[in-house]
């Protein structure tokens, strides 16, 4: 059974029954009424089923009939109320764009909102913390994703823009630092004293130190209650320098471990491939590179290309 040519039936059907007869609803449809009587006898073949009694004199819908019919008609509009969505989506002057980011960006998406919003005042904008931000993007729950890793997807239906990359350090409250005994390296801090940063996806995680920690003292996945733990003494933290930033100038954290400062982290937007992507989401991702080269934000270092 073709289902492709049920669809198109049923909805002839709809016309025949709405119209009383097959002269005026060919008429509607476009067509003669020869082929779509011949139309409807497919269909019915196809179904097991008479839907229409018809001779010359009468006209009328079988009980079988008036259940299809009820049931093509949703379907008739359904597929009314899809094209409705499509064209609403593409005659709005500013359309959506939907960006996840994972809590340690969501301070430079934050800064990106103002001037996005003021660039294209007609675009709705949904910002979300999201673990899972590739997950959103494949399920096509998310336009943009702001991803900080080495590693990128491996996948091919994701294109991964390079934005710039993020200095990371490791920080402490100078009460902590204050303590003898202090370790020499980060792989030498107890557990009692590592703070852990956790994402959903365990190949996504940030560790602090090269080995690994079974028992840290502290793990969260929102950055911002990390940096809380350790501006209150609790423990070393690695964190990017424009989240922590405020508190090394003010004094209430102190970089750790100069020597053995973490590799920077490139940040790149994921999106699904061109021809997925909205305008709203290409303007978002052009305007993330351009705020990024001209915010001067401490510790990321931009790309310039735009594409």
């Amino acid at each position: 059974m073709d289902n492709a040519d049920n669809l198109v039936d049923l909805y002839l059907l709809t016309l025949v029954v709405e119209a009383g007869g097959f002269s005026a609803a060919a008429q509607r449809a476009g067509t003669t009424k020869s082929r779509l009587s011949r139309r409807i006898i497919e269909l019915e073949e196809r179904l097991g089923a008479q839907l229409l009694h018809r001779n010359a004199r009468r006209f009328s819908v079988t009980a079988v009939g008036e259940q299809v019919y009820r049931h093509a008609l949703l379907i008739r509009e359904a597929a009314a109320a899809a094209e409705a969505a499509a064209s609403e989506i593409k005659d709005s002057p500013g359309g959506h764009v939907r960006v996840h980011a994972d809590s340690r960006l969501l301070p430079l998406l934050e800064g990106m909102l103002e001037g996005f919003s003021r660039q294209r005042p007609h675009t709705r904008i949904s910002a979300t913390q999201s673990d899972d931000g590739i997950g959103a993007l494949l399920e096509q729950r998310a336009d943009v994703v702001l991803c900080m890793d080495d590693a990128l997807p491996d996948s091919a239906d994701i294109v991964a823009r390079a934005l710039g990359s993020v200095r990371h350090v490791v920080v402490a409250s100078p009460r902590l630092l204050a303590q003898a005994d202090l370790p020499e390296h980060p792989d030498l801090i107890p557990d009692q004293h590592y703070l852990s940063h956790v994402a959903a996806t365990p190949s996504r995680q940030q560790t602090l130190t090269s080995r690994r920690r079974p028992s840290p003292r502290f793990v969260s996945n929102n950055a911002s209650t990390l940096l809380a733990a350790a501006r209150a003494g609790m423990g070393y933290a690695q964190l990017p320098l424009y989240l922590c930033y405020a508190d090394l100038q003010e004094g209430s954290l102190r970089t750790a471990f100069e020597s053995h400062d973490p590799p920077s982290l490139p940040l790149h937007a994921l999106t699904l491939q061109e021809r997925a992507m909205s305008q709203a989401a290409v303007s978002f991702v052009q305007f993330a590179r351009r705020h990024l080269a001209l915010s001067q934000a401490p510790g990321i270092t931009p790309v310039n290309k735009l594409d």
